[in-house]
């Protein structure tokens, strides 16, 4: 398996491929299916995650044999690092790409002086908070936010202090 960070229009359009199916595995349980195609457009299509990284944001994918098996996307934000998104392709959970991606999290903060990841995670979405509290999350705040389209997005905001 190699992890790498993408850069090139290819690389973003495999990216958005992988995104728009993982997307619908990963949130289709407590997000209506309307509301997973409108923030696949919003925040995973081509355009969206080719706008993100002119502003900064950092993609990194897992792949092996030309496969993406996960991905996640970061962003310096003062002294804190945002975990924008982290997705692992359905055969490919429970085998500790998360915890491998947290280290590659934790070098990013030490290179850039950051003392913490943060993230938001919608507060329906049961396992990937529990997976987040067992790597050490803590929940730091709440928010409900307007996404636009009458869609809502009830978030944790959670926080892992790096050492």
């Amino acid at each position: 398996m190699n992890i790498r960070e993408i850069f090139s229009e290819a690389d973003v359009a495999r990216l958005a491929k992988t995104a728009r199916k993982v997307w619908r595995e990963a949130n289709t349980s407590f997000c209506s299916e309307e509301q997973v195609e409108y923030m696949i457009r919003r925040y995973q299509s081509f355009e969206a995650i080719t706008g993100q990284l002119m502003l900064g944001y950092r993609y990194f994918i897992f792949e092996q044999d030309g496969d993406i098996l996960a991905y996640f996307g970061v962003q310096q934000q003062g002294e804190r690092l945002f975990l924008s998104k982290f997705y692992v392709v359905r055969e490919y959970r429970g085998q500790g790409l998360f915890s491998v991606g947290l280290d590659v999290m934790r070098d990013i903060c030490r290179e850039g002086s950051m003392s913490a990841i943060y993230l938001t995670v919608n507060r329906n979405n049961h396992h990937a908070c529990e997976v987040y509290r067992h790597k050490g999350f803590e929940v730091i705040a709440e928010e409900d936010n307007d996404i636009g389209c009458g869609f809502e997005m009830n978030d944790y905001i959670m926080q892992l202090e790096v050492e």
